[in-house]
């Protein structure tokens, strides 16, 4: 990509780079050794990626660590729903790059937490296998216009720009939303050899829930009734999550400069088109915002990094 890059200012082993291309695109992230990161991360990349690689990790703990848009908070209330053995909305996780360090030291066992990051950032002691890790897969194209919608609809959080401009930043590894491209993120996931790693399919989720349920409780060791699986089942349920976050996500400090009241837009409101808009499960939703020309070329570029980096995921 031919972008004109302005570094804004450094600081020690990381700089705020913003990048604008030729049709005026605005891009601005966190770089650290060479990785793009969103400019959200707290403070100092270096810092923060220290305090996450040597986290104190119990053998109880669960990190749900999923590409952004692909299913983070569906998956965690899920997995808290199952834990608690409660079918009481738990919201969104405390995230380890975005939420203070002590957020996270100060919950009460057995702890589930989340994280966007590539899987080389994560802690040290989970890559040796200590707690477990659940992530999500979701069609590329997908999360892209997922992304980008959500983008369009928040403060500052990192572009300004069309959909066009986005996909390339998309594809490349200047994308901060994966550390790199979404085929790195991937690459990352599929390297992690440990029985304490879970990957679950959006796709496959959305069409069985229970099922998923099921696997999910498997792996988590927890031991409940048909009855109450079926009950989180339902509890999941796109419009019921939805219903929840709007009626029980209460304000937040943290995120009111990108937001309204500090409310993440999980899922978005006012009429049926505005629901769906943000995060409704829709699967195939990139029809709706792709262009021929943009799809065939996403599938061409999709096809040569799947082949380059030899990973076992396709489209389907």
């Amino acid at each position: 990509m031919d972008f004109a890059v302005r570094r804004l200012y450094e600081a020690v082993n990381m700089e705020l780079v913003t990048i604008v291309d030729e049709k005026e695109n605005k891009y601005t992230f966190k770089r650290y050794q060479g990785y793009p990161f969103n400019k959200e991360v707290v403070g100092n990349v270096r810092d923060q990626l220290a305090k996450i690689a040597h986290r104190d990790v119990k053998e109880d703990d669960v990190l749900v660590c999923v590409f952004p848009k692909s299913g983070t908070h569906w998956l965690y209330n899920t997995v808290t729903m199952l834990r608690s053995g409660s079918l009481k909305y738990s919201g969104s996780p405390s995230m380890m790059e975005y939420d203070a360090f002590n957020d996270i030291e100060e919950m009460h066992s057995p702890r589930t937490f989340g994280s966007h990051l590539r899987f080389r950032f994560l802690p040290e002691q989970m890559k040796l296998g200590k707690g477990k890790v659940i992530t999500i897969t979701r069609n590329p194209k997908d999360i892209l216009v997922s992304v980008y919608r959500m983008l369009q609809n928040m403060g500052d959080i990192g572009y300004q720009g069309t959909f066009e401009g986005f996909l390339k930043i998309y594809v490349s590894e200047e994308c901060f939303m994966g550390n790199g491209s979404w085929f790195s993120w991937i690459k990352d996931m599929e390297e992690w050899k440990h029985p304490n790693l879970l990957c679950l399919s959006f796709e496959d989720f959305k069409q069985n829930i229970y099922e998923n349920v099921v696997k999910l409780a498997k792996f988590l060791e927890v031991d409940h009734d048909e009855g109450f699986l079926q009950s989180v089942a339902q509890s999941v349920q796109f419009d019921n999550l939805r219903e929840s976050h709007n009626v029980m996500t209460p304000p937040s400090d943290r995120w009111k400069h990108l937001s309204e009241d500090g409310r993440l837009p999980v899922y978005r409101k006012g009429c049926l088109l505005s629901i769906l808009f943000f995060f409704s499960g829709q699967v195939g939703d990139w029809k709706n915002i792709f262009t021929v020309a943009q799809s065939e070329q996403f599938d061409i570029l999709f096809k040569e990094n799947v082949e380059k980096m030899g990973l076992k995921i396709s489209l389907k």
